[in-house]
């Protein structure tokens, strides 16, 4: 039997990007669009049963929101993610859904522009990376894809880091105990689907046009980054 894979949407349900990271994901992670299925934060939560239906469970970004954003669809999706910890479920979370899972286990998210990471970025893998059941086919350092404007800026206890970035030392990390994983980066993008992004985010990132087209520039100049996509499919598959 293919692999089934739960997508939790946190992002507004007429989102045109709620389709869009559906698609990403699916790629990235190599399975039918049958095998995957989006729930809506905006929706009641699933039961554990519901959640012990599926392979693997995949938390993503959410664009124009943060985890400190005190909204109730916001707070639904992060009951979400201790949730599928305590299941057991296989499971990754991307950006929102990373800083997400900081922050429900007692880390701390900030806004932070000044460490703003767009497009493709190089990161490294910890010690802990390099050993890490998940991370360890990775090479010690790889371009990955970015775009995010808060980070975790205290790491939650219960929590192994497993990558960094020259201005965002968290950049990735596996619940202990949990085959749960989550990073500040888009294992679900290619350079397209980055550019995608960004083109329909961009007024939530700058407002100074020439800012703005520099940015854009700068995107298009990106890396493909197919190798990091094989987490997701990894994740589906109990690769790990």
């Amino acid at each position: 039997m293919p692999p089934r894979a739960l997508l939790l949407s946190l992002r507004e349900p007429q989102d045109l990007m709620v389709a869009h990271e559906a698609r990403c994901f699916t790629r990235a992670a190599r399975l039918r669009p049958e095998d995957l299925v989006t729930h809506s934060a905006h929706s009641p939560r699933p039961t554990v049963g519901e959640l012990r239906a599926f392979d693997a469970i995949f938390f993503g970004g959410s664009g124009a929101f943060g985890v400190y954003d005190d909204l109730p669809w916001i707070r639904n999706g992060l009951r979400v993610i201790t949730e599928v910890i305590d299941a057991g479920v296989p499971a990754f979370a991307s950006c929102f859904g990373f800083q997400g899972l900081a922050q429900v286990l007692g880390g701390e998210v900030t806004h932070d522009p000044a460490t703003t990471e767009m497009g493709s970025t190089r990161v490294a893998l910890t010690e802990a990376g390099r050993r890490d059941p998940l991370f360890s086919f990775l090479p010690p350092q790889l371009w990955v894809q970015e775009g995010h404007h808060d980070r975790v800026t205290r790491v939650p206890p219960g929590v192994i880091t497993l990558a960094s970035s020259a201005l965002c030392p968290e950049q990735a990390f596996r619940v202990e105990g949990a085959p749960f994983w989550a990073s500040q980066f888009h294992p679900e993008l290619s350079l397209r689907g980055t550019l995608d992004r960004f083109e329909h985010y961009a007024s939530h990132y700058l407002e100074d046009t020439a800012a703005l087209e520099r940015l854009r520039e700068h995107l298009a100049q990106g890396l493909e980054t197919p190798e990091v996509s094989e987490l997701l499919a990894r994740v589906a598959r109990g690769q790990f």
